[in-house]
């Protein structure tokens, strides 16, 4: 009785292997447009401080993992010019707004921000409004 037992448990245990295999994470990004996107996000975190810093009292983040179409790449022979689109948000990712960076990078690496767009703002819930700056 206990031998068929323990082959019930090795069966299982067998079955249980093959079937639950382990699975990397992975993107909707290539792998171009994910580098792009990792060297750039202090800059971009840069950008997002210095936006929202007049408008709320905690600064946003942002999901560095964005979808391509989120994502504009220009490739010249002196430059890259990048444009993203984020939307940065605040907690449990409460949006804040939308907003557009357009970067151009040289090719010794140096980043500069070409502009910063603010698309629109987002309301926050009742529970999240006390992170709003009162403009006086």
């Amino acid at each position: 009785m206990w031998r068929r037992g323990i082959l019930t448990c090795a069966t299982l245990i067998l079955v249980l292997q093959v079937l639950i295999q382990p699975t990397n994470a992975s993107s909707n990004l290539n792998n171009n447009s994910r580098l792009v996107l990792t060297l750039l996000a202090p800059k971009i975190q840069e950008q997002i401080n210095q936006y929202y810093k007049e408008k709320l009292t905690e600064s946003p983040t942002y999901a560095p993992f964005l979808d391509p179409v989120n994502m504009l790449v220009g490739y010249f022979d002196s430059h890259i010019d990048v444009i993203v689109t984020i939307t940065p948000y605040v907690g449990p990712h409460l949006s804040v707004g939308m907003d557009k960076i357009s970067f151009k990078i040289d090719n010794r690496g140096t980043v500069e921000v070409l502009e910063y767009e603010h698309i629109k703002d987002y309301e926050l819930p009742p529970n999240w409004k006390h992170i709003i700056k009162i403009k006086k």
